[in-house]
């Protein structure tokens, strides 16, 4: 049996005694039900069967997070790891991918996916705290909702909607350590059957290491008419453009030894990137009777620029990509014979060119051109039986084309891609007796390799394809809720990156993987004034055969829990403190598991107090991150031979003081 150490047995006693259901999850009579919608249907989270979570806005806003990223690092119990660009898009994980996690998971917002087709990962970090309503994290394949790259899930986030009449708002002030200055202001002009919103955010970091500073801005503006109210018919029209330009240093990774000498140093000093994107968005969706039929379209516009000194040379990677999206649905709600009945057809059409092209010290090293178009069609089906069974039925079928240029490539300098992709869903959810609910499920998920995993091949890579099985058990009471899965899943051709395929490295499809874990959540009133809540996370990710059979998948740590405890002083003043674990993990490029070296556990501590003047319409709250100053590094990469080890460290402590205006 694994030893662990003091710290670990701590937050883990804490984690199973919290975890009797989570906070922002519960339903109970008082309450109203907790809907997701990331399988493009509504669903009671109690009854849905799929492991899903869901964090709410008010909760996000009282926690200290600045952005939806930080939302789900904080109360998602999702694993993260520092941003190798030097901002705050931290890499999250679901489900245990490690490297190649951002390309495992869909993001969508308000019905939009933002997913890329490069290995850049979608900035949920452009998305402030004081913009969300809630954020729904769905684990496992999710592929016929959502199509590519659905397979460790889904994070699906609603910005909040609707406004009193007249004029509302908010200012927003956050000052932190390391330099980190954060502004951002909402208005809203609410009409009878109208609405005009703008949300301006300016962030500006130093940065924990040296040559880390960063700064962001974006703007929203959106309005939305028709049919406002919750559950009204009729129909409603949403438009938006959303702009963010962020651009940051980048430290870069540091010799292991060199970083336990001095964390904040960098050997990079002149490497720098930028991104600019620009969104526009139109919904159009109207109700009548048990009906509803939707028109999705959005346009994106995406530049960015990494420049990186190598001493006697230098390397500047310009790309420049544009994306459209058009999804429609019709969907029937009703009931059939006493079973509530809900079927659901879709389509998904998608564009997607992309240019990139590199300078070597002042030469021409790469022309890349490359599009790609997918089309899908879609169909689910749920049925609510007076058994207090529910069932539900899902399948896609997709084809997406893929062509690629580049005259001065390496290797690959050419190709076509078009794959045929299948992917199917089947959920049961059973209600055992009031407030308790198990469910099964079982699903295949697809994705396919983007521009960037291409490189320094022979021939493109094939479609990954994965299979899911889930298990779960859900409470929900007044005082507690709490959530247990159970989940296997196996990869055929999963895309990894494997530093020994040839001279330069490549990613490669690799032998057959299985994922096997637990996961639990949960929430507990241990007293009036206290609640305890938390969430566990253990997952064995293993090569299943071939050269690296048994081996565990390099970047995955095997456990991952949060507790957090809530005290409600008063009616105006809340403490709380949360402790975090991230388990050990592989190196990257250790795909033997050879290296002594590991990428070493981590526990740290928050605290955070928050003082509301609810009737003057202040909030005010000052925390502590890493309150025990816990100086470790996230990312750790070695070489064949384990001889040069190079690490991404993670920061210190850091303090935080916020002010809120609400109008």
């Amino acid at each position: 049996m694994k030893n662990f150490s003091f710290a670990q047995r701590g937050i883990i006693a804490a984690c199973a005694a919290a975890c009797a259901g989570l906070s922002f999850a519960q339903t109970t009579p008082e309450l109203k039900p907790v809907v997701v919608t990331a399988s493009r249907m509504e669903q009671a989270l109690q009854t849905a069967p799929v492991g899903a979570s869901v964090i709410l806005g008010e909760d996000i806003r009282n926690s200290g997070a600045l952005d939806a990223n930080e939302a789900v690092r904080r109360l998602g119990g999702i694993v993260s790891r520092p941003d190798l660009l030097g901002g705050r898009e931290a890499s999250l994980d679901i489900r245990g991918f490690g490297e190649a996690a951002g390309n495992n998971m869909v993001v969508v917002i308000d019905g939009v996916r933002i997913s890329q087709n490069e290995i850049t990962s979608a900035r949920l970090s452009a998305i402030a705290a004081d913009r969300i309503e809630r954020i729904e994290i769905v684990r496992g394949g999710a592929s016929v909702a959502w199509g590519e790259g659905a397979t460790g899930g889904v994070i699906n986030i609603v910005t909040r909607g609707g406004a009193a009449k007249g004029l509302t708002g908010s200012v927003h002030l956050g000052l932190e350590s390391f330099g980190t200055r954060d502004t951002s202001a909402n208005l809203n002009v609410g009409m009878d059957d109208a609405r005009l919103y703008t949300h301006l955010r300016s962030l500006r970091s130093d940065g924990y290491r040296d040559n880390s500073a960063m700064h962001t801005d974006s703007l929203t503006l959106g309005m939305e008419a028709g049919a406002l109210a919750a559950n009204s018919q009729g129909l409603k029209v949403r438009l938006e453009l959303f702009q963010d330009k962020q651009s940051s240093r980048l430290p870069g990774a540091l010799p292991i030894a060199a970083s336990r000498i001095n964390s904040k140093q960098t050997n990079t000093p002149l490497n720098f990137a930028s991104n600019n994107e620009d969104r526009v968005s139109a919904a159009v969706q109207y109700k009548v009777a048990g009906w509803l039929a939707s028109l999705d379209i959005a346009q994106r516009e995406r530049a960015g620029k990494v420049f990186y000194d190598y001493g006697g040379g230098d390397q500047a990677d310009t790309t420049r990509s544009d994306q459209t999206q058009v999804s429609s649905r019709v969907q029937y709600s009703g009931d059939w014979a006493g079973t509530a009945v809900q079927a659901q057809l879709g389509m998904d059409r998608q564009s997607w060119n992309y240019k990139r092209d590199v300078l070597y010290s002042g030469f021409a090293g790469g022309d890349e051109t490359a599009t790609q178009k997918s089309r899908a069609n879609f169909v689910r089906f749920d049925a609510l039986f007076q058994s207090q069974t529910r069932v539900v039925l899902g399948m896609r079928n997709e084809r997406i084309r893929k062509d690629f240029t580049d005259p001065l490539a390496f290797a690959l300098t050419s190709y076509q891609q078009n794959d045929p992709l299948k992917a199917w869903e089947l959920g049961v959810n059973q209600t055992i007796a009031a407030g308790w609910d198990v469910f099964a499920r079982s699903s295949r998920s697809y994705r396919v390799v983007n521009v960037d995993e291409n490189r320094n091949l022979s021939a493109p890579l094939k479609p990954q394809f994965a299979r899911d099985m889930e298990l779960g058990l859900r409470q929900s009471s007044k005082n507690s809720s709490f959530a247990v899965r159970v989940f296997r899943q196996k990869t055929q051709d999963e895309i990894i990156y494997d530093n020994n395929a040839n001279t330069f490295g490549a990613n490669v499809n690799i032998d057959p993987v299985k994922r096997t874990g637990i996961e639990l959540e949960g929430r507990m009133q241990v007293a009036p004034a206290w609640v305890l809540s938390g969430s566990l996370q253990s997952i064995k990710a293993r090569f299943e055969s071939g050269a690296y059979a048994g081996k565990r998948v390099p970047h995955v740590p095997e456990l991952s829990a949060q507790a957090r405890l809530a005290w409600q002083l008063d009616a105006a003043q809340r403490l709380e403190w949360a402790l975090n674990h991230r388990g050990s993990a592989i190196l990257g490029n250790d795909l033997d598991n050879t290296c002594p070296t590991k990428e070493p556990a981590r526990t740290t501590l928050d605290m955070q107090y928050n003082y509301a003047m609810k009737n003057a319409g202040w909030q005010f709250s000052a925390g502590i991150d890493n309150l025990t100053e816990r100086k470790t590094f996230g990312w750790g990469f070695t070489n064949a031979a384990c001889s040069a080890t190079n690490v991404y460290p993670e920061a210190g402590r850091s303090f935080k003081l916020k002010a809120r205006y609400s109008f």
